[in-house]
């Protein structure tokens, strides 16, 4: 009972960070204060409904200091974490119990955790039939509990990491239920709403990405699904070294065919296609550089000029793909290098993690080597670690082959 003899119900927040809130009152992690009278808290608030030993505290709490007093550290523990509970205007030895020569979390004052209420969600949401919109109604509500990761500040924990990742696959599951329930619905702006808020905490997840390009997309927002699309792209390159997969491309192709829109003014189409503050040589997806690659074989039937198609590819000394971070830094200074050494008409691409593209038209054999050449050596100037190289390979485009 509080001053007014109010009995409370206390909520426990995990999910994103570690609160717990009596009333109007709250303590949270986020205070800079030491971890183990917080950690101390965490392990007797989600194992409320039991006594826990002073042995198994001792083990979970100094589990890597087997150089400790275990009864005086223990009880000097005990007494710093009550000292945390002060603030709820509770009294501290009423909500940390010792009873028995064991110690637990209150069980005079009900208390609430976000992830029992989430749990249950994704029990309804997942395990039985539901009408669509009752379906929905719950994902929004487990979503809204789900502000991030189980115990953030305590993720290392041996006990935390298997609860950490259980509850973290019911949320990808639960995000994915939602977009399918939305996708029905075509319900495109909540879709990159619920997307935008997945990707904070899972943004590596490619199907939560293409439902974001693929709504914004849907919902009149070229340019964003564009962009959002470019930004996945260098995502997945720099932090895996891996390309999204070929549906997403397709995605990106078909983005592009639509926004290119019915326009009879070839005033305004001009200026839709102007480059806006570009310099250096083309830089396109590897769809477009596909599409100018067939075109410039088109166009060697009729002109007999030469077109050069050249590899650049980074390795290690031992010819090897390099790694992180390595390669990423490597590949944002060959970029460089090739952008500043060609013509504005040239154009290349990336072709995967460790690989560029270009197309030399209207060049010979011997300048082709010598621009290559020149972008290895600009290459040097910007990454001058000898631990990784740049080598390259060029053959002439061929014409068509005509069908008879």
């Amino acid at each position: 009972m509080d001053a007014m003899g109010e009995k409370h119900v206390i909520y426990v927040r995990t999910l994103g960070g570690f609160t717990i809130k009596a009333g109007t009152r709250a303590i949270t992690d986020s205070s800079n204060q030491s971890k183990k009278p917080w950690l101390l808290l965490e392990y007797l608030v989600i194992f409320q409904k039991k006594p826990i030993s002073p042995s198994e505290l001792i083990r979970i709490i100094w589990a890597d200091d087997p150089g400790i007093n275990p009864n005086s550290s223990l009880k000097t523990l005990i007494f710093r974490t009550r000292k945390l509970l002060g603030p709820l205007g509770i009294s501290p030895q009423k909500l940390l119990v010792q009873k028995g020569g064991s110690y637990a979390w209150t069980q005079e004052y009900t208390t609430v955790i976000d992830i029992d209420e989430f749990e249950d969600i994704c029990n309804k949401v997942l395990g039985q039939p539901l009408e669509d919109e009752e379906a929905l109604s719950l994902c929004y509500q487990g979503l809204s509990l789900y502000k991030g990761d189980f115990l953030p500040k305590s993720e290392y924990e041996p006990w935390v990491i298997p609860i950490a990742a259980y509850y973290h696959s019911q949320y990808q599951k639960l995000v994915h239920k939602t977009i399918e329930l939305l996708v029905k619905k075509q319900a495109y702006a909540k879709i990159t709403s619920i997307c935008e808020g997945a990707v904070r905490i899972e943004p590596f997840d490619e199907t939560l990405r293409y439902h974001l390009v693929h709504s914004l997309f849907k919902d009149g927002h070229t340019s964003q699904a564009l962009e959002e699309y470019k930004h996945t792209m260098n995502l997945f390159y720099n932090e895996f070294s891996i390309s999204p997969s070929n549906d997403f491309k397709n995605l990106y192709r078909i983005i592009w065919n639509e926004a290119q829109g019915i326009n009879i003014n070839l005033d305004s189409i001009q200026d839709a296609l102007q480059e806006e503050g570009s310099k250096g040589a083309f830089y396109c997806e590897y769809s477009v550089f596909h599409d100018l690659f067939q075109l410039g074989r088109r166009a060697i039937e009729r002109t007999g000029d030469s077109i050069y198609l050249c590899l650049l590819t980074i390795t290690d000394t031992e010819k090897a793909t390099p790694k992180l971070p390595f390669l990423t830094k490597a590949m944002k200074h060959l970029n460089t290098a090739v952008s500043t050494s060609l013509r504005c008409s040239d154009a290349y691409t990336r072709y995967s993690v460790c690989q560029y593209l270009i197309l030399l038209p209207t060049i010979t054999s011997e300048q082709a080597e010598t621009v290559l050449n020149r972008i290895c050596v600009s290459f040097r100037k910007l990454y001058n670690r000898k631990d990784l190289m740049v080598n390259y390979s060029l053959q002439p485009v061929l014409p068509r082959k005509r069908s008879s």
